[in-house]
């Protein structure tokens, strides 16, 4: 009994691991669409209103590869290459600041 309160001590006082969501730089392709407010090449012949639908890259060099495999009918939607940022969540971070937040 004495040991099996000790391993559950010992288990509640080490630092607890959670996911940290962090904000991860992306390489994109935005387009002026018409009737769209923000548009975004989401393959090389194809394209959405959705940011969540945008094909999005780690590496600013895949993402110019991309950008210069486009189709004649998104190149004429003046495309142009941005960077921004998406939430990722890396699992089995210490959540050692106030700040970090949790996913």
């Amino acid at each position: 009994m004495r040991r099996h309160t000790l391993a559950l001590i010992a288990l509640l006082s080490t630092p607890s691991l959670a996911g940290v969501e962090i904000q991860q730089p992306v390489w994109y392709v935005e387009l002026s669409c018409k009737g769209y407010s923000q548009c975004y090449a989401a393959s090389n012949g194809s394209y959405t209103g959705s940011f969540t639908g945008a094909r999005k890259f780690n590496d600013p060099s895949q993402a110019t590869r991309f950008l210069n495999s486009l189709t004649s009918s998104l190149r004429s939607k003046s495309p142009q290459l941005q960077q921004g940022f998406t939430p990722v969540c890396i699992e089995g971070q210490p959540a050692s600041t106030a700040n970090a937040k949790r996913c």
